[in-house]
């Protein structure tokens, strides 16, 4: 779950923040990695977004798109797509900066590879850091994932139903399971 993150300059500013010591596995081609990306969201979304690619420590546009999204494939491998607020978010999830009074929304359609439950920070499993990995699923993030109330916000989350995400942090969100 590893994300990434309204405009161009956001993302490739991001980019810098998130990526600069990571490289990224898989893909040896654009082609190839185009093909990777095409799992993060419904066809029509991908299609018209800009796909973003971490190369040599540096973020290179692989297609510019003619939607508002943008898409990428995580350095964990983890393709997904968002939207413009939800760059944000990731801008300041990042930077440890302060969250955006925003709500975005990112989808991750073939799941991701584990990320702790309670540390925003975390690199890695540890006894203590609560590390769930969740399948396909869309991410609400933002403003609106303070307002989700009514969903579980335990350190202990069951990925196959919706569930808050580093609760109690600027940057929780909802998980939402989508197969």
């Amino acid at each position: 779950m590893r994300l990434i993150v309204a405009t161009m300059g956001a993302a490739i500013s991001l980019s810098g923040i998130a990526y600069a010591q990571l490289s990224q596995p898989g893909a040896a081609s654009d082609q190839e990695y185009m093909q990777q990306v095409t799992k993060a969201a419904p066809q029509q979304i991908v299609e018209q977004a800009t796909v973003l690619r971490m190369h040599k420590g540096e973020m290179r546009t692989v297609k510019k798109g003619t939607n508002e999204f943008t898409c990428m494939v995580s350095p964990a491998g983890s393709p997904m797509c968002m939207d413009p607020d939800a760059m944000e978010w990731a801008k300041a999830w990042q930077s440890h900066g302060p969250a955006p009074d925003k709500t975005g929304f990112i989808y991750m359609l073939a799941g991701d590879t584990g990320a702790s439950n309670t540390d925003p920070y975390a690199t890695g499993q540890k006894p203590d850091n609560h590390w769930v990995q969740t399948g396909s699923h869309v991410m609400v993030v933002g403003a609106a994932a303070k307002n989700m109330q009514g969903y579980p916000r335990t350190a202990e989350a069951d990925p196959t139903k919706p569930y808050v995400m580093w609760p109690g942090t600027p940057y929780e969100h909802l998980m939402i399971p989508v197969k």
